[in-house]
């Protein structure tokens, strides 16, 4: 065997394995570069293989020359992306790519596939076929047996498509009564294993019949040594294909099998951060109902609405992301195909600054711009499941400046499911009595269209309303509403606890009652709210007829619903909203809108009473109330004789006057006997909270509100930390660590711990009592500091302390939504 022919069939084989892992990697990439990738990589590996020989360079040599070569090539060849971004993108593709030498592999398993040309993905194939080139060029130019073991190097680019690939394998082959599983990935691995097998049996039949025609065979020694030689490669050849096939056919199903990417978990899981839902209503404050937070347009139809988050798991205190599923988010370097694909461009404005990106379902990752545009590409992750989608570039989000388009769905939805994901509820309605009792009344069956009418009911008797007072700051959205719908302000409390949305539901059956059973919508009006606990109601409510839901806060771009306007280019606090989706057995999810109503006031009638079916507001006319007339005589009548005094008729103006007296002394002494008891009254209520962080809130409440009582000056807006600095004991530093981990840690905290927090505020009123004199003791008593504080300042206090995490101070930060309702419920 010559030269030229053993290179001609080096190049030829390693062609052929390169293009069998090019095959076996197809659904890794599925994209047509990766061709390009395989011819590149034999061109480079044959190419250098040919010139050690021709030049019979050193190993030395050989790996440097190598490894400039693939340098050179890594950008064009393997990261492709980085050569439309001018100098600097070549520079930091280069950068990118030398690393993915080293973390490629991790990254690949870490993608949802087909990962296309993203980023850096192709380093890895590009390295494996040009080393297949090199190394089965080389091996196969040596002289003497070692040729055959050339058809090593032949297996690895099959072995990286199979090791790299998906766990989905591709549909069973049916061969009349035959089924043949994974026929792709079996298919690879035989004609790998058969072009190892020719490659041994060619090269070592070769050097058997040189040895024969150079007059050898008589000895016997060499033919026996090339036998021998040649049965040993052959069956290591096979004995390694068959390891391959050992290794890989148990874990084949019929639709599935174990690959590292399933031992790899990328995602970022995102459960941690506060829930969006609970933050509502931070959008319809006057500040900020008109502060555009981002501007949208498309090439085409807009999508019906642009989802922010995604929140499927309720633990009673706010929905939020879960850890499973609906909670994790992996990088998108391709999509799946889309129905009604349409062109979309966000501009974010200044109004917007979180990681939730604005999208609905995307056919192909965004094409960012702006002056963060590298680094916002590169911290963009996707929620498959819940089409949400988050950009955090260096742990923060996004912000002013910042801009993306993308491929998205525009499509209208389907239609939900009739039938039930589970025959039996999937809330438990032993803890929410009222909502159970409320779905009874309604007699509807568990349907999908029985859902959605109890869902629309809920809808038709709820009254929209944002705010718990119409105070400043909180009357534009009024205002707005009582020009287009006559909406007159009710106060509604926010969060969507347990027991918030008991309540709601309270009041609904309570008015169902009151007004009897042929009462119309209008009499029902009861529940009041906005999207926040409407949102969270009609999911329960979904939840308990055996339907599965989550809720989506984000805008709408098509039609909006009174009271929640639509964007119109620009999208603003105004049009924040929260909407469910919906899905049953073997559906979609189907979006359902939850806004209540907004002009028919709710009413408060008795039971049995009868309301007119067309409430009406009564006019309100100008009216002066008038004394009745004093000093009429009878001097037209007959005079009449005077009636004989009573004998203790003087005693009546002397009660009188005793009585009045003693009433003013009762009332300047009011406070001496009340304040004393109220304030024991609200410490023992405080103690009494059945939840272990609600009580654990009442001591560090109980604890402030006595410093403040003995004429400590307490910062406004101050974290605990900053409290208990104020306050100057030792207990209290403790119990403002010890309950910012009740308020923020995952676990909260045990009833042991809330009574060791009751004795930390006991020990630091005795410390602080130590000392004082009597006076000093009867003032703070009688002080109104702490009652004067709460009724002007209990929102921004709570608001802001609970918007803060452990040990800040310095502006306002992220509020959890457990926190933020265990402070309401310490407030109520």
């Amino acid at each position: 065997m010559t030269q030229v022919s053993r290179l001609v069939g080096a190049v030829a084989a390693a062609g052929a394995a390169i293009s069998l892992g090019a095959l076996a990697a197809w659904p890794i990439y599925r994209t047509p570069w990766l061709w390009a990738v395989a011819v590149a990589g034999l061109l480079l590996g044959a190419g250098l293989g040919w010139a050690r020989a021709r030049w019979r360079w050193s190993p030395p040599v050989l790996v440097a020359v190598w490894l400039a070569a693939f340098l050179v090539t890594l950008v064009p060849v393997a990261v492709p992306s980085a050569m439309d971004g001018g100098l600097p993108g070549l520079g930091r593709g280069f950068v990118d790519g030398v690393a993915a030498v080293a973390l490629g592999w991790k990254q690949l398993l870490t993608l949802t596939l087909p990962v296309g040309t993203y980023q850096t993905v192709l380093v890895p194939a590009y390295l494996v076929f040009s080393l297949t080139g090199l190394l089965a060029t080389t091996i196969a130019l040596r002289p003497g047996r070692w040729a055959s073991l050339a058809a090593i190097p032949l297996l690895a680019p099959v072995a990286f498509g199979t090791v790299f690939g998906s766990s989905a394998v591709s549909d069973p082959l049916r061969l009349g009564p035959v089924s043949l599983v994974a026929p792709r990935e079996l298919g690879a691995w035989l004609l790998a294993g058969l072009l190892g097998a020719v490659w041994v049996a060619w090269t070592a039949g070769a050097e058997r019949r040189a040895a024969l025609r150079r007059g050898r065979a008589a000895s016997g020694s060499p033919v026996a040594r090339g036998r021998f030689a040649r049965a040993g490669i052959a069956a290591g050849t096979l004995a390694a294909t068959l390891v391959a096939g050992a290794l890989l056919a148990p874990s084949l199903t019929p639709d599935r099998r174990e690959v590292p990417r399933d031992r790899v978990d990328p995602e970022i899981v995102v459960r941690e951060r506060p829930s969006p839902l609970a933050a509502y209503r931070n959008a319809k404050r006057d500040d900020a109902l008109d502060r555009p937070l981002f501007e949208v347009s498309a090439e085409g139809r807009l999508p019906q609405r642009l989802r922010l988050a995604v929140l499927d798991v309720y633990d009673g205190v706010d929905f939020h992301v879960g850890a499973d599923a609906g909670g994790r988010f992996s990088r998108f370097p391709s999509g799946d195909r889309i129905p009604d694909e349409s062109r979309l461009t966000v501009e974010v404005a200044e109004g917007y600054s979180d990681i939730w990106a604005p999208s609905a379902r995307l056919g192909d990752r965004p094409s960012f711009s702006g002056p963060r545009a590298s680094e916002l590409a590169d911290a963009f992750y996707v929620n498959r499941e819940t089409d949400a989608a988050i950009v955090v570039p260096d742990g923060g989000g996004l912000a002013r400046g910042d801009a993306y388009t993308a491929v998205v769905s525009a499509a209208d939805p389907g239609r939900l499911s009739e039938r039930p994901a589970s025959n039996a509820p999937l809330v438990d309605l032993e803890q929410t009595p009222e909502l159970a009792r409320w779905i009874e009344a309604q007699g509807l069956p568990a349907s999908g269209e029985g859902v959605l009418e109890l869902i629309q009911r809920l809808r038709d008797r709820g009254y929209l309303s944002h705010s718990l007072s119409a105070g400043e700051g909180q009357r534009l959205w009024l205002q707005r509403l009582s020009e287009e719908y006559g909406t007159v302000f009710e106060p509604s409390a926010g969060g969507h606890s347990v027991t918030r949305l008991e309540e709601l539901f309270g009041q609904l059956n309570a008015q169902q009652r009151a007004a009897g059973e042929n009462a119309g919508d209008a009499m029902l009006v009861a529940g009041v709210g906005d999207d926040e606990q409407f949102a969270a109601a009609a999911a329960l409510v979904a939840r308990a007829v055996g339907f599965e839901s989550r809720v989506v806060v984000g805008v709408r771009l098509g039609d909006g619903v009174p009271g929640v306007p639509a964007c119109d280019g620009e999208c603003s606090g105004e049009n924040v909203a929260a909407w469910v989706e919906l899905r049953g057995e073997g559906g979609d999810w189907v979006p359902v809108d939850v806004t209540p109503q907004a002009e028919i006031r709710p009413t408060t009638p008795e039971e049995g009473e009868q309301l007119p079916e067309f409430p009406t507001v009564p006019e309100e006319r100008d009216a002066h109330e008038v004394d009745p007339p004093l000093g009429l005589g009878d001097s037209d009548g007959d005079p009449q004789e005077p009636e004989e005094e009573p004998v203790a008729a003087w005693i009546w103006p002397v009660l009188r006057i005793a009585g009045l007296s003693l009433a003013a002394l009762a009332l300047l002494a009011l406070p001496v006997v009340f304040l004393p008891l109220a304030k024991r009254a609200r410490a023992r209520g405080r103690r009494a909270e059945p939840q272990a962080e609600l009580r654990a809130l009442g001591a560090w409440d109980e604890m402030v509100d006595r410093a403040r009582d003995a004429g400590v000056d307490v910062p406004e807006g101050g974290s605990r930390r900053d409290v208990a600095l104020a306050l100057g004991t030792r207990a209290a530093v403790w119990a403002a660590a010890e309950t910012d981990r009740a308020v923020f840690s995952p676990g909260g905290i045990t009833d042991a711990d809330a009574d060791l927090l009751w004795a930390a505020a006991d020990a630091d009123r005795t410390e602080r009592a130590a000392g004082r004199t009597r006076g000093q003791r009867m003032r703070e008593a009688y002080s109104l500091r702490s009652y004067g504080l709460r009724a002007r300042g209990r929102r921004g206090r709570l608001g802001r302390l609970g918007r803060l995490g452990p040990g800040e101070g310095d502006g306002p930060g992220e509020r959890s939504g457990a926190g933020r309702t265990v402070w309401r419920g310490a407030q109520k």
